[in-house]
């Protein structure tokens, strides 16, 4: 009968409109979720009823009830709220962020799926005791592992684990950069050179360097003035103390010079020689390399380099050498130790000034520029992530390590996700495959460091929503009501 059925309908209105009244509730509770997504309900109409036709011979139908047609996520982008924490991150734009449960490695479901997988847009990690930087649940942010020169290791993504960037291995000293004014009024130091004593040399300048072990030693380089072959030719000395006793040596001279690298057959320069033009600038340097045994130490071999030298623009068959850099930076570790020790002559190179190194002037001596490629071992200081993704280290010892580089994931439709609760997702079937990549490329989003997402929750959207669900309850449930006031009047006519 058509009241039965009047009164299941509201039955039915008013079993989808507490389910729609629970969708609102949850929004509403995960107001200030991180990074929660609100749904939407949606409703349709069932069992449509065919009770006869219209004198046109159009069928008369009535429907029997309401049915929820789907439950919805709204993934759009909420706000960024900036935090204090390094790791505290969020995606500006599209795409989620790849976990693993370490406890399930491995494990496939029923599907064929991956168990310990999982997907988030909620980016508030932190470091464990192991030194895995993890979410509130145990699980582990993926990445790649980068190697010293920032590119991804072959291997895939793997958990990302800072425990092993915690210290930064010492570099040895191979290059020393050096530039000085020479007082271009000094007269020809005659005298015996002894690197202890003062009168013997006309300037010093200091350098400190690192052995393989982390240690620093300062390396004294003395000059002195030569009366041959012409007024504009010096002699330096790199002098120092390597057994710690306190008697500092040349390293030179040491075993007569068996520490020094010879120039090349033909070239127009030899060892511990610095020639400047008449204009003062830099002509031909002899920088070889030097070999230090410092106490305890492995030995090491230093190049100190005094410029971009003019060179003399000769050739001999011997092959000429271009003297200084490639480009005009003057950046020392450009330099090559093939560019720098090829046999033959030095030919000038056409961006070289000479005045980006040593000269010789009048104005006194004076240090103009002193760098060196070593360092000692560090320890973390601080950790910084870029928009990449890129994780980098910042060590007390000055340096920067790249350590690895967050992996992002997209699908094909977010919207079919498997919500598994703890800001969680799972892919499925019709979700799609994940397309993992780095963060900036294809659809994929911006990584942003120090915030996390808010909820998208509308609070004053989900009230209109449920002011409108709570009347369409209440409508519902009068018809239920009526409906049961007209079956007791249908019975009462027996009476």
């Amino acid at each position: 009968m058509s009241i039965m059925q009047a009164m299941y309908s509201g039955s039915s209105a008013l079993i989808n409109f507490g389910e729609a009244m629970t969708v609102i509730g949850n929004n509403l509770a995960n107001a200030n979720t991180t990074a929660f997504k609100g749904s939407t309900s949606a409703f349709e109409d069932v069992l449509i009823q065919s009770v006869g036709t219209t004198n046109s011979g159009n069928q008369m139908q009535v429907g029997t009830g309401v049915g929820l047609a789907s439950v919805q996520q709204n993934m759009s982008q909420g706000a960024f709220i900036a935090t204090s924490n390094v790791t505290d991150l969020c995606i500006d734009g599209k795409g989620f962020f790849m976990v693993r449960d370490p406890e399930l490695t491995n494990q496939m479901d029923v599907s064929g799926r991956p168990m310990d997988i999982y997907f988030t847009r909620a980016g508030a990690f932190r470091k464990d005791v192991k030194g895995d930087l993890v979410n509130s649940s145990g699980l582990v942010l993926q990445g790649w592992e980068l190697d010293v020169d920032g590119n991804q290791k072959a291997g895939g993504t793997t958990g990302i684990n800072l425990s092993t960037a915690n210290n930064a291995d010492p570099r040895a000293t191979s290059r020393a950069l050096v530039g000085v004014n020479l007082d271009s009024n000094t007269v020809a130091n005659t005298s015996t050179y002894n690197p202890n004593d003062p009168a013997t040399f006309d300037f010093s300048t200091s350098v400190r360097v690192f052995d393989s072990r982390g240690r620093g030693h300062n390396v004294e380089l003395q000059f002195r003035k030569l009366a041959t072959p012409d007024d504009n030719t010096w002699e330096w000395h790199a002098v120092t103390d390597e057994t710690g006793t306190g008697d500092l040596v040349a390293i030179d001279e040491v075993n007569n010079g068996e520490r020094v690298k010879a120039a090349p057959t033909g070239a127009d320069y030899r060892a511990g020689i610095l020639k400047f033009d008449s204009l003062g600038k830099l002509q031909n340097e002899g920088s070889t390399p030097l070999l230090f045994k410092f106490d305890g130490a492995t030995e090491q071999e230093i190049l100190f380099n005094f410029g971009d030298a003019l060179g003399t623009p000769t050739t001999t068959t011997g092959g000429a050498i271009t003297r200084g850099n490639a480009d005009s930076t003057n950046d020392f570790t450009k330099r090559t130790s093939e560019l720098l020790f090829s046999a033959g002559n030095m030919e000038a190179d056409e961006k070289n000034t000479g005045g980006e190194g040593s000269i010789q002037m009048s104005s006194g001596f004076a240090t103009l520029r002193l760098s060196q490629d070593g360092f000692p071992s560090g320890f973390l200081d601080k950790l910084s992530i870029n928009p990449d993704g890129i994780v980098s280290g910042s060590y007390s010892n000055g340096q920067t390590k790249q350590l690895f580089q967050i992996a992002m994931v997209d699908f094909n439709d977010e919207l079919a996700l498997e919500q598994v609760g703890s800001n969680l997702y799972k892919e499925t079937v019709n979700s799609g495959l994940p397309r993992v990549g780095v963060a900036q490329s294809g659809r994929l989003g911006a990584i942003v460091s120090n915030s996390l997402e808010q909820s998208n929750v509308d609070m004053s959207a989900e009230f209109v929503r449920m002011i409108t669900t709570q009347r369409g309850f209440q409508a519902n449930s009068r018809i239920v009501s009526v409906s049961d006031g007209m079956l007791e009047e249908l019975i009462s006519l027996k009476r």
